[in-house]
Formats: C-alpha cells, structure tokens, sequence
C-alpha cells in the first residue's frame, strides 16, 4: 500500500502536468481546482465548513476595509474571528471541555454525563482557521488591504500542500504571488526538488523507522527496561522532529514547483542552546502567528512584569490547547510557559565549544522531558511513563538487550538499531552543517554530495507503507 505522501506526490505531477501548460494568469484558477480536488477526496462533506469560512471571512474582511472608524474595524474583526472560533471549537473541542465540565461536577458530587458529538475533524482546520483570523487582523490594523479577489483568496487559505500541517503561511506573501502570476523559476523549482529529498529522507527513513519502536514503548512502559523508556522518548523526539520538518519540506518544496515562495518552518530545532533559541527554530509558522496574534495583543513584554509572565503563560497554554483537545498538550504548552519565563534572554557573546555542547544537550533533553507530555494519552500516562524511566533505568547487559528488542522483536534488532543510528548520524552532521558550517548564513542549501546520499537512501531503506503525518492530527 503506497503511503499518503507518495499518494501526494502523484497528484501533485499530475496537477503540474496540467498546470504549466496554461498561461501564467490562470494558474491560480488550476491551484483552486486542484485544493478544492485534494480536500474532496480525503472527505466532500468536509468542503462545507471550509468553504463556509473562508467565504464568511473573505466578506468580514471587505467590512472591515470600508469601516473608517476603529471601534468600527474593531466590531467587524469580533464578528469575522468569532463564527471561525465557534466552528473550531465545535469540530475540534466541544467533546474536551464537555467531558472536563462533566468531570469537573462528578468530583464536586452532583451526577453528570457528557454530551459528546459524534462530528468527523475537518482536514487542516486548525491551519486554515489560523491563516483567517491572521488576514483579518492585518487588515484591521492596516498591515494589508482586503483581497477583492475570491478565487484567490481561496487557494492561498485551501492551498492543498500546506493543508494538513503548515507551514502557517501568511497572507500578503501569498496573495502577492497569485497577483503577479505563477511563472516558472528554474532556481526555485531545483530548490523544491532538494527540499522534497529532504523532507522524504527524513519522513521516510528516520520517522517512519522510529514510529514502530516508539509506538511499541509507549503503548507498554512497564514491559520494559526503563531504559527502553529513556530511549523511546528520545526516539520520539527525533520521529517527531523528522515527521513534521519532513512534511514542512515536502510541503514548501512543492509550493516551489509551482512557482510559490513559502516560509522555511524549522531551522535545526535540536541544535538550540536555550528554551527561547529553540521556539526561533521550531515550528517558525505557529510561533510567529502566536507572538503576532496572541502574545503581542495582550501587551507582550511592554507591561509590568507580572502582565508579561501572564502574557507569556497564556500564548503557551494557547500553543499547547491549539495542539490537541487533551490536557497532556495544556501541561506541555505550560511547562514551556514556565520554562521560558525562568529563562535568560539569547546571550550573544561567545561561548566555549563545550560550554555550547553542554547547553544543546540540556535544552533538549527538557524537551524531550515535554515530549512525553505530547505523546502520552493521558496525565496519569505521562506520569506512569516517567516513574518507569526513572525508577526502572539500569545499563545491565540484559536491560541494554531487552530496550533493543522492540525493534524487530527478534535477533536482528541491533542490526535495525545501528541503521536508525547511522542514519540520525547523517542527519546530525547535514544540520551541523547548517548551523556552524558554511551552509549556515544560507536560507536553505541541500549541496549535491547529500541531495544524493539522502535520495539514495530514501529509494533503498525509506520506509514507505507506513501512516499518516504525525501533525495532521493537530
């Protein structure tokens, strides 16, 4: 069974095929059909919500261009955001805060069940809710003018290769694209080529080698060592990291093959120094739109400095509840919160090599530390999981062989585990690269020697009829 993004990828040549035998200016009308195609097939019905929304806030943001006062703006941008905050809340996170209110009571003493309903997520609502409330925010704070333009703002919110996770576009880069025409770049479209190889190379071979073994751990704690516990959670940090990078580069890559410019959503996360240098690399997309839309709104850090510490608690628990309808993503948004309150702000002097070793190690272990927060289905989870890591760990020869062992579940685990090493090895020394190499004041760069090996790795040892993106869920 062939995977979903080699699915993707299919329809992506097939809409290419199609797309650059039309003239420039009606491309973007070839990009609608395909966005509108690529949603109806994952599900038709999901269209409705979809569409109602993007039509509702293409018209509250023609509203609030004409108002000419600012209480004015201000009531339109209330009425434009609210029905898009309802629908999300609907979709995504009635069935959560009914059955925390129902819990909530049943502690208090008084007899309640849930009303829970039984409504199917729409694809990408999260990320196409986000790029509305953006548009109309920047209009009424004059950053942008409405689109008069419906077809075009449609394909900019629908735009089917950032649908399911990001990255988080904006739209006056967008809308400025589809105003000029979508013409062919051969610089661009070699760069969506190497930014595909990439995000296969990760998706392919790293995470979907890593997700049987972390899914394994997971699901059983107790049945193993605490060091398999320890190793699954690392583990997981990079399937996590190489899932989502890797579906941002295929995404933005294929945005590039059609003559679209798109932010670059991550920039070596693992490499940060400290809490704060790591949300500058993670996920760039939702940590703009957050400092943008939620942290800077409520006053960001020109306020006294409790109203900053609750400013900043409140855009965390924010990230964390966007993140999924579960109390394990509030804990892990306000671990964060607390952890980037108690940190310093970026030093910029220069530190000793291994001072600066000693301070990317720490970092991503608290993160790591947060992942199993992320990853766990419940608190108690979360909690059981970390008692086994802790309490269980030992480097015994028998606990070292059985944290192995859930690779394959038989004698060719080492072998299996050496080849998730080598490969995590490649991928280290290729963002080392990045970061400290002479690729490291470069936008983006994939040199041939690793286009290759990455391509050719992918071909021979990517992993291929496994799930879904882990960030589709979100």
């Amino acid at each position: 069974m062939a995977s979903d993004i080699m699915l993707t990828l299919l329809f992506l040549g097939a809409v290419l095929a199609v797309y650059y035998l039309a003239p420039p200016r009606i491309r973007w009308g070839i990009l609608l059909a395909a966005n509108l195609i690529f949603y109806a097939s994952a599900s038709f019905w999901m269209l409705l919500p979809a569409g109602i929304t993007v039509c509702w806030s293409w018209f509250a943001g023609e509203r609030i261009e004409e108002v000419h006062t600012e209480k004015g703006k201000r009531g339109w941008l209330l009425l434009g955001i609210l029905p898009l905050l309802g629908v999300l809340f609907v979709f995504k996170y009635f069935n959560f805060f009914s059955a925390s209110a129902a819990s909530l009571l049943r502690f208090a003493g008084f007899s309640a069940d849930p009303l829970l309903l039984k409504l199917m997520l729409p694809m990408g609502i999260s990320y196409y809710t986000f790029k509305m409330i953006s548009y109309l925010a920047d209009i009424c704070q004059g950053k942008r003018a409405a689109e008069p333009h419906m077809g075009y703002y449609l394909t900019y919110v629908l735009f089917f290769p950032q649908i399911l996770s990001g990255p988080i576009e904006r739209s006056e880069g967008f809308l400025e694209q589809l105003h000029r025409g979508l013409y062919y770049d051969s610089e661009l479209f070699a760069e969506g080529i190497q930014r595909i190889i990439l995000g296969l190379f990760k998706k392919m071979v790293i995470a979907n080698r890593l997700s049987g073994y972390v899914d394994t751990v997971f699901a059983s704690p107790g049945e193993y060592p605490g060091l398999a516990a320890v190793m699954a959670a690392f583990f997981y940090s990079f399937q996590l990291y190489c899932d989502f990078s890797g579906y941002s580069d295929i995404a933005v890559g294929m945005g590039n093959l059609m003559g679209i410019r798109s932010r670059q959503n991550f920039r070596c996360p693992y490499f940060a120094r400290n809490i704060r240098d790591f949300w500058s690399r993670w996920h760039i997309s939702l940590s703009g739109w957050l400092r943008d839309y939620v942290y800077i709104p409520l006053g960001g850090s020109r306020v006294s400095k409790a109203k900053h510490s609750r400013n900043l608690l409140l855009t965390f628990l924010a990230s964390g509840l966007w993140h999924g309808d579960n109390w394990t993503f509030i804990v892990w948004g306000g671990m964060h919160g607390v952890w980037n309150l108690l940190s310093r702000k970026k030093s910029t002097e220069t530190v000793r090599p291994v001072r600066r070793v000693w301070q990317t190690l720490v970092t991503f272990s608290g993160v790591t530390l947060g992942w199993v927060f992320f990853r766990a289905e419940n608190l108690s989870a979360a909690v059981s999981y970390l008692r086994r890591a802790v309490l269980g760990f030992s480097l015994s020869v028998t606990d070292i062989q059985n944290s192995i062992l859930p690779f394959t579940g038989d004698n060719t685990c080492a072998a299996y585990f050496l080849t998730v090493c080598l490969f995590l090895f490649l991928l280290f020394l290729y963002e080392w690269g990045q970061v400290y190499g002479k690729g490291k004041d470069k936008e983006f760069s994939l040199p041939a020697v690793w286009m290759a090996v990455m391509g050719i790795s992918t071909a021979l040892f990517g992993v291929f009829g496994a799930s879904g993106f882990l960030y589709a869920q979100f």
